[in-house]
């Protein structure tokens, strides 16, 4: 899913490499998201997570809405950029790294 704004996605249904490892009480699923999939000048960054299922649903965030900001019977969403915290891909892959240009961003970002 890829969105230009608040809430309004221009591409869905992305293709993504995934893979899972199961074990008797763990799952781990990894992902690899190609670098055209990056807005440019990324600044802001969250992680998300979604476990179970029905009443046992639990949703988790790296960065997740302080409890005091939560209202009773708000649904989740990923999209409240207000509480992603400061990120740069050059902390991970290096100052000098520069972000390839994308066909996929042209007149979105």
């Amino acid at each position: 899913l890829l969105l230009s704004g608040v809430g309004q996605a221009f591409v869905q249904q992305l293709p993504m490499m995934f893979t899972t490892t199961i074990t008797e009480n763990t799952w781990r699923g990894e992902a690899l998201i190609p670098w055209t999939y990056f807005p440019p000048n990324v600044n802001k960054m969250n992680s998300y997570a979604i476990h179970g299922s029905g009443e046992k649903r639990v949703y988790e965030a790296l960065n997740p809405i302080p409890k005091e900001d939560l209202v009773d019977g708000q649904q989740p969403n990923f999209h409240r950029l207000e509480y992603f915290q400061n990120f740069r891909l050059q902390s991970i892959m290096g100052e000098e790294w520069i972000q390839p240009e994308s066909d996929l961003w042209k007149g979105k970002a």
